[in-house]
C-alpha cells in the first residue's frame, strides 16, 4: 500500500509540474527579460504564456521609462528558438547553439527612440536627442567573444533639445560587428544638417566617433550656428569636427 500511494504521490507531482510548464505565465518572459538585461528592458500587458505570448516592451533610461512598442513571441523549447516580432513583420528568429555556446539573431528588427543610444553613449546626453531609431539585420551571431555581423541603423526624423529645427535630417549608422568590438560608418541620407563620421564601440572603451558636421547649402548655416559650435570647433570654414571620446570612467 505505500509503495502504492508513493507512485501515486508521484504521478501526482508530475503532472502538476507538467502542468506549471505547459501553462507558465507570459509574464516570466518579462521577468527573464529583466534579469537579462541587468533591468534596462522589460515588459508590461503581457498576454497569453510563456511559450506564445504578447506584451508591451518597455525600455529604461535613466529615472523613466519609455515604451518600444507592442511585441508576440513563440517559444520552441525543443530546438532552443525563440520568433519574435512586431504587426505583420517577418518575425525575428533567436537560436541558442550550446556546442558552439552561440546565439544566431536572423532577419533582426526593432525601433528603438533615439535617446536609447545615452545606454552605450552617456556623453550624448546632454543633447538630448530624438527621433527614431529603426535597426535592421539580416543575419547575427553572438558568442563570448562579442557580435559578428552588420546592423544597419536608419535614425528617422533627427533632433535635438538644442535646436529648434526639426527634422534635422535623417540618418544612417552602418555597425559592422567584428567579434570584439564593433566598428560604426555615420553618414547622412538627407536634411539640413549633414553628419559623417567612422567610429567604434567595445566594452572597455565605449564609444568613440570622429567626423565632422556641418550645414546644408542655404539658409540652414545661419539656422544652426548654434548648434554646430555646441558639436565641436570649426575646423576649416563652416566644417566643424564631431567627436566623441570615452568616458573617463569607462576605461
Amino acid at each position: 500500500m505505500t509503495a502504492r500511494r508513493l507512485l501515486l504521490a508521484a504521478l501526482f507531482c508530475s503532472v502538476f509540474l507538467i502542468g506549471l510548464i505547459a501553462f507558465a505565465p507570459a509574464s516570466l518572459m518579462g521577468f527573464a527579460l529583466a534579469r537579462a538585461s541587468g533591468g534596462t528592458l522589460s515588459l508590461a500587458q503581457t498576454t497569453g504564456s510563456l511559450w506564445q505570448g504578447s506584451g508591451v516592451a518597455l525600455l529604461k533610461n535613466k529615472s523613466h521609462q519609455q515604451t518600444l512598442g507592442s511585441y508576440r513571441w513563440k517559444l520552441h523549447p525543443f530546438d532552443a528558438s525563440l520568433q519574435l516580432w512586431t504587426s505583420d513583420s517577418t518575425p525575428t528568429t533567436v537560436r541558442y547553439l550550446p556546442l558552439s555556446n552561440r546565439v544566431d539573431i536572423d532577419k533582426l528588427h526593432i525601433i528603438l527612440p533615439a535617446s536609447a543610444i545615452e545606454l552605450a553613449a552617456p556623453q550624448l546626453g546632454p543633447y538630448q536627442l530624438q527621433g527614431m531609431f529603426d535597426a535592421h539585420s539580416e543575419q547575427l551571431s553572438l558568442d563570448t567573444k562579442g557580435l559578428n555581423g552588420q546592423i544597419s541603423v536608419d535614425w528617422m526624423n533627427a533632433a535635438s533639445a538644442l535646436s529648434a529645427i526639426r527634422p534635422l535630417g535623417d540618418y544612417r549608422i552602418v555597425l559592422q560587428g567584428k567579434g570584439g568590438g564593433v566598428d560604426a560608418q555615420l553618414s547622412t541620407l538627407s536634411g539640413k544638417l549633414l553628419l559623417n563620421g567612422t567610429g567604434s564601440f567595445d566594452p572597455r572603451n565605449g564609444m568613440q566617433l570622429n567626423g565632422t558636421a556641418q550645414a546644408a547649402p542655404g539658409s540652414a548655416a545661419t539656422e544652426l550656428n548654434e548648434l554646430l559650435h555646441h558639436i565641436g570647433p570649426e575646423v576649416r570654414p563652416g566644417v566643424f569636427k564631431l567627436a566623441l571620446m570615452p568616458q573617463p570612467g569607462m576605461r
